[in-house]
């Protein structure tokens, strides 16, 4: 076949619209990518519209949600508290005091958290969870992410429960302290879910974190709340782990 007659055929054969031009290239997926900090009224990049919204509706604790929350709590002859150098719940991973950093992987993202010894995976080749005979519970559970229009939508579940309370432990960060417990400790148990909207605002330069928290056997109902990172790519995440930085002494308890 004459090798016009063969150009005319495969610009016949190919779908309505592609012919004399070239296929649509592939929607670029939003860059999130990189290290991120919280934004704080400090910041150069604050703005009303980046405060960080409070759960809601308030947390009401299930009666084991209540005498959970009181045994991560508890002071003086009980210390050390419980799980004070465990790893952070997922629903605290994004965000706090430490560097955030997020990386690319071919089959998942990557997030590491300074102050928190294991990474979390969330996998994008559109696997679901494992069956529950099949889920080995875990400090960050199993998550997958898939990407919603400029939306990253990340499903956890698989919690083994242990893990620091969901709201940190606020005055002192690590050891309890009588005006820490002001505000009552978030647990998490093994039932938990936790689903996580992650986009760029500001153009670009911020990352809202919008989370949602399902978990019958501490709470009556779900909550949502909202925080806000920067981009910060003057910083590197430093190695740091809890146990050498416990201030327990320093701190007079």
């Amino acid at each position: 076949m004459p090798r016009a007659l063969a150009l005319l055929a495969f610009l016949f054969l190919l779908p309505h619209g592609e012919a004399g031009a070239a296929a649509p290239a592939l929607r670029k997926t939003p860059d999130i990518f990189g290290i991120w900090m919280t934004v704080v009224p400090s910041s150069p990049n604050y703005l009303p519209a980046w405060a960080s919204k409070p759960n809601t509706p308030a947390p009401e604790f299930t009666a084991w949600g209540a005498e959970r929350s009181r045994e991560l709590g508890r002071l003086g002859p009980e210390l050390p508290t419980p799980s004070a150098c465990e790893p952070v719940h997922p629903l605290a991973f994004i965000g706090g005091f430490f560097p955030l950093q997020i990386l690319q992987g071919h089959n998942q993202i990557v997030m590491m958290n300074e102050w928190v010894a294991v990474p979390r995976r969330l996998y994008t080749d559109g696997r679901g969870h494992p069956p529950a005979e099949d889920l080995l519970p875990s400090w960050q559970g199993h998550s997958i992410a898939r990407w919603e229009g400029d939306t990253l939508v990340v499903d956890t579940i698989g919690l083994n429960g242990r893990t620091r309370p969901t709201n940190g432990y606020f005055a002192n960060s690590v050891n309890a302290t009588p005006e820490s417990l002001k505000v009552p400790r978030l647990p998490g148990s093994d039932q938990a879910h936790l689903v996580e909207r992650i986009r760029l605002v500001g153009k670009g330069n911020i990352l809202e974190v919008t989370r949602t928290f399902t978990d019958p056997k501490t709470y009556v109902r779900p909550f949502t709340s909202t925080i806000y990172l920067e981009r910060s790519p003057d910083i590197d995440v430093q190695e740091y782990y809890c146990s050498d930085n416990e201030r327990a002494g320093d701190e007079g308890h």
